[in-house]
């Protein structure tokens, strides 16, 4: 397959493969590239911060793939691929430790005030006196919003600096995830309101979606302490950064963001944002992910996607309904042989049923050997759909299995 690297990524990924057989094309963004030009004929594209467009998808009538290396797809149109039948897979938790030892340096940052001694020292100012005082980490609440893969790595961290951990209660959490709640021993609240009456240190680890955005607005922030903490290394979106600096201004907020709203799509140029002019802000340049063990085991993530992709099953794909479509399932035991299961779709459509999803699974066995489809369909089939079914050679039986 061609596979195009909108982004850099480890060569020795590449090299694995290209002895697969695959041609990779890396794309120097630096150099004014036609991105719609240059991916016209890839088969798969891999993407780290580049967005990718509608119309950059439909210029690439073969591209069947879209992988975002990293967890967040929010640079991708995922709608679009949809429409267009292409896979969106990512690559999530193999950077959340790399984004949570930042979360904590941002958070010693601010408490000790390294950067700002730093550039004095380098001013030649020598203040002992100013920077003597720190509140200190051991002891004081942590509230974690948003615990995945990566708000559970800051909390094992923040555990070893004797943080207390608090985050929000949520019945559907993965089992991973509890485990690592009963094993750092994180407190629980029910609401926003009680989580961020109790937080000395508020630090975000959500995806960007309608509900996210900007949800650090003026409402959140007055329910915080004064002089607390805000840590945001997820996504630049869940703040409006003009409330937080008011914040900041008014009621001594401390801010460390390696995100930010309006983030330049150049890999360096002249620019800053408001909330770095403020003493009591320390930033970094969206880097969280950022660490060689993290862009290592990134791009190990990405050759698994597409070993998955190419017998069928892509892993981590963001574009496939969660849940089972259709109003009907029904169960065709067929006879393993070519043109089985041609026949099956075709009465199906016949009969005006759409398919939107199916499974097909063959029985053990060397002789004769059996196999059962599994397939969900629009609506349920009227009885004389079904005994037509039943009367395919190839078709052992028919059974209706779910009607909603």
């Amino acid at each position: 397959m061609l596979l195009c690297f909108a982004d850099p990524i480890e060569t020795s990924e590449i090299s694995i493969l290209e002895s697969q057989g695959h041609q990779c094309v890396v794309l120097d963004r630096q150099s004014g590239v036609d991105l719609e030009k240059e991916i016209e004929m890839a088969e798969v594209l891999i993407v780290r911060s580049t967005k990718v467009t509608r119309s950059m998808m439909v210029a690439a009538p073969e591209l069947g793939l879209i992988i975002r290396a990293g967890a967040g797809t929010d640079n991708i149109d995922v709608e679009a691929a949809s429409e267009l039948g292409i896979y969106v897979c990512n690559v999530p938790g193999q950077n959340a430790v790399a984004v949570a030892e930042l979360t904590l340096g941002l958070i010693l940052a601010l408490d000790r005030g390294i950067s700002q001694a730093t550039r004095d020292l380098k001013d030649a100012d020598w203040n002992k006196a100013k920077y003597a005082r720190a509140t200190g980490l051991k002891g004081r609440n942590l509230a974690i919003f948003g615990f995945g893969s990566i708000g559970q790595e800051v909390a094992v961290r923040a555990k070893g600096f004797g943080l207390v951990v608090h985050a929000l209660t949520n019945s559907e959490r993965a089992s991973g995830a509890t485990n690592t709640i009963s094993e750092v021993e994180v407190i629980l609240h029910d609401t926003t309101e009680q989580l961020l009456a109790v937080a000395d240190i508020v630090s975000l680890h959500l995806p960007l979606t309608p509900q996210t955005t900007k949800m650090v607005n003026e409402k959140f922030l007055r329910q915080m302490k004064p002089g607390a903490t805000l840590i945001n290394t997820a996504r630049g979106g869940l703040l409006d950064e003009d409330a937080v600096l008011q914040a900041m201004q008014t009621n001594d907020l401390r801010v460390g963001l390696d995100v930010f709203e309006a983030e330049p799509t150049e890999a360096a140029t002249a620019w800053g944002p408001a909330l770095a002019q403020m003493d009591n802000f320390v930033g970094t340049h969206h880097i969280g992910a950022s660490t060689d063990q993290a862009r290592t085991a990134v791009a190990r993530g990405v050759v698994a996607v597409i070993n998955g992709y190419e017998i069928g099953l892509p892993p981590n794909c963001v574009n496939i309904a969660a849940q089972p479509l259709g109003e009907c399932a029904i169960a065709v035991r067929h006879k393993d042989e070519v043109g089985a299961l041609a026949a099956v779709l075709s009465c199906l459509g016949n009969a005006g049923l759409n398919v939107q999803q199916m499974r097909n699974e063959i029985f053990e066995g060397t002789r004769g050997a059996a196999a059962v489809a599994t397939i969900r369909i629009s609506r349920t089939p009227d009885p004389a759909t079904v005994k037509e079914l039943e009367t395919i050679p190839t078709v052992i039986k028919v059974d209706v299995l779910v009607s909603t």
